[in-house]
């Protein structure tokens, strides 16, 4: 789903926390590696645990929306963290509303455009910016199908798969997640069905706690080590990051 984008102040920056990332690393590790996170404190243990889309893989799942701005900023450090996820981990995401209109609206054009096919990382970091740095109101299916068509995106397209009958199943699919797992604020970071890492202060706890997480699940199902891939030389354009906490 990410991919790279050319040079823009949102690069620079991200190119910027990247390098950060890579100088404090070793200390972030050693001090993760010393210290095993603390059930209730650290994360929550699901009973029982939810089934996921891929039983053979280690399934992370992210319950976010784009009216969110903490998920705007959390997305600057969740895109290098899931370029580099092993090739035993899938990320996914689910969209929230927690009953509030403009979240549900926007909620249900992501699963549009993501049946349509056209939700890659730049129009992903497009909807972002648009509501969080340009302050467009996109609450409704008018004002998004109308944003949309100017980032040519069909409008007869958005409109009729919006209102369809499977995009309407997977935003009632959504609507169940959201209390099933426990979620009263986003972003929520779930590892494999079985733990719910709430937000902190600085969200790149969040993530060190998630990688610790998926080695326990690893190591509990007798699962082989897999290489880790390479830190990207470019960011992909989904991800931003000044972490706070819950909505």
């Amino acid at each position: 789903m990410y991919f790279l984008m050319g040079f823009s102040m949102r690069t620079w920056i991200s190119g910027c926390l990247l390098m950060l990332l890579s100088l404090v690393g070793p200390l972030v590790g050693t001090s993760a590696s010393a210290a095993e996170p603390v059930e209730g404190t650290d994360f929550i243990v699901l009973t029982p645990a939810r089934p996921t889309s891929a039983p053979n893989k280690i399934v992370i799942t992210e319950f976010f929306s784009y009216q969110c701005p903490h998920c705007f900023h959390f997305s600057f450090l969740l895109g290098p963290w899931v370029e580099k996820l092993p090739s035993d981990v899938v990320f996914e995401r689910i969209p929230v509303s927690f009953g509030r209109p403009d979240w549900g609206s926007i909620a249900q054009a992501y699963y549009s455009l993501q049946a349509m096919g056209k939700l890659d990382a730049k129009l992903d970091t497009a909807i972002f910016d648009a509501i969080h740095e340009k302050h467009i109101r996109l609450s409704d299916m008018s004002s998004i199908s109308d944003w949309l068509v100017r980032q040519g995106i069909s409008g007869t397209e958005f409109n009729d798969t919006y209102n369809s009958f499977g995009i309407r199943s997977s935003m009632t699919r959504a609507e169940q997640a959201t209390p099933a797992y426990g979620i009263d604020g986003v972003p929520t970071i779930i590892v494999d069905g079985k733990y719910r890492v709430p937000s902190k202060t600085d969200m790149s706890e969040v993530l060190a706690i998630a990688d610790q997480l998926i080695a326990k699940v690893r190591a509990a199902r007798g699962m082989p080590t897999p290489q880790a891939k390479a830190v990207p030389t470019a960011v992909s354009p989904t991800v931003t990051a000044k972490p706070k906490a819950k909505k």
